[in-house]
Parts: C-alpha cells; sequence; structure tokens
C-alpha cells in the first residue's frame, strides 16, 4: 500500500512538472502586457505612444522584432547602433519604465531578410541578451536561438496559468527559395525584382512545395514538447514575422509553405488551450482570422507611418484578394498608422478565460478590437463554414492544378499585350512618332 502511494505521488509530481513546463516560472498573475515593433531609432521618437502605452501600467512590454535598425550586416554598424540608443533619451525610458523582453527580427538580427547563414548571428544574439539585461544564466545564450517560454502562474490561484512562447525565426531559418535583398541599403531595383519574383511566384504556383524551414528542428522540438499537455489557459504565440499573411510585399511564413504547414499541424495535434498569435515586421497593424476561434494580431510600427500609410490597406486587401483563394485581411482590420498592441486577461473563473486584444493608435485609442472567450465546452479547432487559420489555407505561395495555372498564363498574356497596347497609344499621343518621321524627313532633305 505503501509503495502505491509513493507510486501515485511520483505520478502527480511528474505530471505536474510536465504541465508546468516552461523556460521561465513566473509566479504572478499576468492580466495586462502590451507589444510592439518597427522602430527606427534615427526617426521621431513617439513619445505620445510610449505615454498612452505608460497610462496602461503593462505588466511586460514585448518587442516583436525591429527594436531598431541596423544600416549594415558588419558587427561594427550593430555594435554602433547599440551605442546609440543606450544613450538615446527614447529607448532609455522604455527600459526605465517597463519589463522588456521579447526577439529580433531582422533589422536588429542585423541583415535584411536574415537567416541561419548570417555568418554573426551567435554575437547578434549575444549582444540582443545583453542589451535587455537577461540573466547570464538564462538559457537562451546556450541555445541555437533566442526563444523562450515563460509561464505565469497566479500565486493565489494555480490554474490561473498563461503561457508566452517567443520563437525565433531568423537563428534557424533556412534562405528563401527565390531572390530576397538582404542589405538595409539595397536599392530600389533588387526590392522591385524581388517583388516581380514573389509576384510570378503567388500567381503561377512557384516555391509551393518547397521544404525550406524556418524554426529548425530543435525548435520544433522544443515547441511541441512546451505545447504537449500544457496546462496553462492561454497559450500566446510570438512571431516576429506574420503567420497568416498571405501579403506578398512583406515576409511572412506563407512563402515558407511547408514551415507554416508543419505549424498548422503541430497545433492542430497537441490543441494548446486558449490559443493566440501575435506578430510584428509589416508596418501595419492587423487582426487575422475568427474571433470565434484562433486569432492573429499584428503590431508594427512605431514610428514608421509615411505618405502612403492612408492608402496602405487598401493596398493589402485588394492584393492579397486578387492573388489568393482566400485571403484572411478583412479591409475594418487593418490599420496603417502608428500603433501598439495591447493583450488582456480575465479570469471568469476556473473554467472560462476571455481574452482582449486590442491595435491603439498613438493616442491610445482602441482601433481594432477582438475579443476570445475560451472555456472547456468550446473546441476552437474545429473546422468551420467561416475562415479558420488552423484549416484554410493561406499560403502566400499555395500549389495550383495546371488547369489553373494555364488560365492564369492566357489572362496574364493578354494583360501584358493590353499594357503594351496602352504604351503605345500614349506614344503615339505624345507624337513621338510623329518626331521621328519629321527627323528623318529633315535629314533626306
Amino acid at each position: 500500500m505503501k509503495n502505491c502511494v509513493n507510486l501515485f505521488f511520483l505520478f502527480y509530481a511528474f505530471f505536474k512538472h510536465v504541465s508546468c513546463q516552461a523556460d521561465q516560472i513566473i509566479n504572478e498573475k499576468l492580466t495586462n502586457f502590451v507589444f510592439m515593433s518597427c522602430n527606427y531609432q534615427k526617426g521621431k521618437a513617439n513619445e505620445t505612444l510610449i505615454k498612452s502605452v505608460e497610462k496602461r501600467r503593462p505588466q511586460l512590454m514585448l518587442w516583436v522584432g525591429d527594436y531598431f535598425y541596423s544600416e549594415c550586416k558588419d558587427l561594427k554598424c550593430l555594435d554602433e547602433v547599440y551605442e546609440y540608443i543606450k544613450k538615446d533619451p527614447f529607448y532609455i525610458q522604455l527600459k526605465k519604465k517597463f519589463v522588456i523582453d521579447g526577439i529580433y527580427d531582422d533589422h536588429d538580427y542585423n541583415k535584411n531578410n536574415g537567416d541561419r547563414l548570417y555568418e554573426h548571428k551567435k554575437e547578434s544574439k549575444t549582444r540582443f541578451l545583453n542589451y535587455l539585461n537577461v540573466p547570464k544564466n538564462d538559457v537562451r545564450y546556450k541555445r541555437n536561438g533566442a526563444y523562450i517560454s515563460k509561464l505565469y502562474i497566479d500565486p493565489e490561484n494555480e490554474k490561473n496559468q498563461v503561457k508566452i512562447i517567443i520563437l525565433d525565426t531568423r537563428y534557424n531559418k533556412d534562405p528563401y527559395p527565390f531572390y530576397a535583398p538582404d542589405s538595409y541599403h539595397d536599392s530600389l531595383t533588387h526590392m522591385f525584382t524581388s517583388f516581380i519574383v514573389r509576384f510570378h511566384a503567388a500567381l503561377f504556383g512557384l516555391y509551393c512545395d518547397s521544404k525550406n524551414d524556418i524554426l529548425g528542428n530543435e525548435q520544433w522540438t522544443w515547441l511541441e514538447k512546451e505545447l504537449t499537455n500544457s496546462s496553462a489557459r492561454a497559450h500566446i504565440i510570438v512571431s516576429s514575422t506574420q503567420i497568416f499573411s498571405n501579403h506578398i510585399v512583406n515576409e511572412n511564413w506563407g512563402l515558407m509553405p511547408f514551415a507554416q504547414k508543419r505549424l498548422k499541424d503541430l497545433m492542430n495535434k497537441t490543441k494548446p488551450k486558449g490559443l493566440l498569435f501575435l506578430s510584428g515586421d509589416v508596418h501595419f497593424g492587423s487582426i487575422l482570422g475568427n474571433e470565434e476561434n484562433i486569432i492573429e494580431v499584428t503590431s508594427s510600427s512605431v514610428n514608421q507611418e509615411n505618405i502612403l500609410s492612408s492608402i496602405n490597406k487598401y493596398i493589402i486587401y485588394l492584393s492579397t484578394h486578387l492573388l489568393n483563394k482566400k485571403s484572411p485581411f478583412e479591409l475594418n482590420n487593418i490599420y496603417s498608422f502608428n500603433n501598439f498592441g495591447s493583450v488582456s486577461i480575465t479570469y471568469t473563473n476556473d473554467n472560462e478565460i476571455s481574452v482582449k486584444s486590442a491595435i491603439h493608435d498613438s493616442h491610445g485609442n482602441e482601433i481594432l478590437v477582438a475579443n476570445q472567450v475560451f472555456n472547456n465546452k468550446k473546441n476552437i479547432y474545429q473546422k468551420t463554414q467561416n475562415l479558420h487559420l488552423m484549416h484554410d489555407d493561406l499560403a502566400t505561395f499555395s500549389c495550383k492544378s495546371n488547369a489553373k495555372v494555364s488560365m492564369h498564363i492566357v489572362i496574364y498574356v493578354l494583360f501584358v499585350l493590353w499594357f503594351l497596347q496602352i504604351l503605345f497609344i500614349i506614344y503615339k499621343l505624345l507624337g513621338f512618332g510623329k518626331r521621328s518621321k519629321i527627323t528623318d524627313k529633315t535629314k533626306g532633305e
């Protein structure tokens, strides 16, 4: 009997250890945090936005990439930026006022569209962690990447657990299978070339069967362990780049369909409770998906709105709907001006939790809002007729049937011929043809 009792407690302790598995255990009831991305350190400091954030008194400020912008791939440039922001009043007040954690994206990783081949990735990771004053015994220093999990546990009610999982989408990422500029100072020609390649790939279904990965096997194994049998009531997964976007202009997981599908398969397999995705990078805010099940909330940027911001949402909406069978973007769920994101958590009772995600303008006004309710009765992974991020094909590069490719080729050729005809008409209307004839006639005389 005594052996049975001991075995029971051993099993209980093991189960509790597995269910509370995380890199960091934080004995704090998580109810309110903010997230943001993309701040150009030499641009105009958005003091208004930071004051709005401060009013919310967040327990945590998550930077979801591009904390700053390095201007070349050399370590010298990275060191110069860190020295700059250590003396910059805007960054100084951030570190004084908020508990900061997060992950780099490409520009603070120190390579545009950066990946596992970046020769200074170890140094970049170490400098990032050092700047955030991460303790030297933190597991991230030893890992192949800066990914981390943080489990918040309410000291007064152990059932109130929220797990934040921060992915590293740079350190182990394969290079893109297509041309992508790798310098912050790449010319418009390079960027236009990359756009043209992506456009044709999306149109004709190229690279859809590429096996290029984003996380790497080690991080995939870790992620599955973090999600399997997790007792957390909400799981918030952070990616520096958008996961379910199929907008060809920006980086997203849909450019690596294999990795995107693997992530969706893992979610459907482990079924973590209260799933929410957060992302940055794209210089607009958005909410993708259906708040009745699973959504992705994107916040970007802090200070980089421009003259195109007022029309950007229409470009995103139209391009994604024209090029893809299905788009996760809705016009009223895109905000193209400076913004920050917030997540508020309410523990209704032991069986229900409410999560409110919002995108705020610089003054703190809620522009985009999603309210999710998670409980034991609700299966957020069940396929529905409405958009479902876990089941619908939202890859930027989706494979297309031969018939569809043929149809696209015909339409494409007709469009090119029509476009050339328009150019010829404009050429004639401007009188270039007449001028040429007059010149020839003059020479003849």
